[in-house]
């Protein structure tokens, strides 16, 4: 039978996490036996002895290579084009499940218009709480990110990246996550803002609780400073490709140089230094803000205010 749901876990010489976390996974795909779960690794192709360990201790988890190593958001764009499940979850290797995680999320794609939904997300010691719903609001030419309640279960801005069920087929009509802000962050946020624009839904599932490993992988791959850099960068991509809106371009134009000019007399070289990495990839998403403007339902401004309605963002 096809399955339903498929959960899709990128993996870069992750053997000892996989180890770690896989068999939390098939707890969870075990206890929610409502849905018929695939669980795959789509390993970009490591060099560790994560294969081995795969076809050792896990037989029944279905293994895929990239043909080459993408990085995480064309790993999963490869994988998710190879399976045929109306679900799909990116899930991070560095991951672990409560065994109701799944249920919680599968249980809301009753719902037609439904994007996506993720759930609370605590550190590996479970007490220590780290993201679950998200609001965002756009202030003197930046997009800032702030953290609700965690019981809040209001409209979020975006199905927080590493473990969140997302529909295949919009996903796939989006394209994916954007390889421009490889090799890391701000894919998720892109992709779901991009999603809300055009009137589909993204839920919170505080019910659903799940286990980060916090830059687990991400910290052998890219020194601290470098990830810092790469988040600003990010931001700036964000801006210039999703928020369209007329006047907030404008203080995006007025204020960038002015807090640019500030650095240079303060002597920080931070935003300098991600403002020109961005310049490198502003074709991308220049090309990408045109895809936008041609295919949106709602506005910036609805949007931002459906998420913040009771924030103290709301205005």
């Amino acid at each position: 039978m096809k399955p339903e749901i498929t959960i899709i876990i990128t993996n870069w010489n992750g053997s000892k996490l996989l180890k770690e976390c896989l068999p939390t996974v098939l707890e969870a795909v075990k206890f929610d036996h409502h849905h018929l779960y695939e669980v795959m690794v789509i390993d970009d192709c490591s060099t560790d002895n994560s294969l081995e360990v795969l076809a050792e201790g896990f037989p029944e988890v279905r293994v895929e290579k990239t043909p080459r190593n993408l990085g995480f958001q064309e790993a999963n764009n490869y994988a998710v084009k190879l399976v045929e499940s109306e679900i799909v979850m990116p899930m991070n290797n560095d991951i672990k499940l409560d065994p109701k995680a799944l249920y919680y999320l599968a249980k809301h794609f009753n719902n037609k218009d439904i994007f996506a939904v993720s759930g609370k997300i605590f550190a590996f010691d479970r007490t220590t709480f780290l993201y679950g719903n998200r609001g965002g609001y756009f202030q003197k030419g930046h997009f800032h990110l702030y953290e609700k309640p965690p019981e809040d279960n209001s409209q979020t801005l975006f199905a927080c990246g590493g473990a969140f069920m997302v529909n295949r087929q919009k996903y796939l009509k989006l394209g994916g996550f954007d390889s421009m802000y490889h090799p890391l962050y701000y894919e998720e946020i892109d992709l779901s803002y991009r999603a809300l624009k055009r009137g589909w839904k993204i839920y919170y599932e505080p019910k659903s609780i799940v286990y980060h490993k916090v830059q687990a992988t991400i910290t052998k791959q890219e020194k601290h400073r470098q990830i810092s850099l790469i988040s600003a960068r990010n931001n700036y991509l964000f801006v210039w490709k999703n928020i369209l809106d007329r006047s907030m371009t404008l203080t995006f134009i007025f204020y960038i140089p002015l807090f640019l000019l500030r650095d240079l007399f303060l002597f920080k070289s931070r935003f300098w230094i991600a403002f020109y990495m961005a310049l490198k990839r502003l074709p991308k998403a220049l090309k990408g803000r045109s895809f936008e403007r041609s295919d949106v339902i709602y506005s910036d401004r609805e949007i931002l205010s459906r998420i913040n309605a009771n924030s103290p963002y709301s205005h």
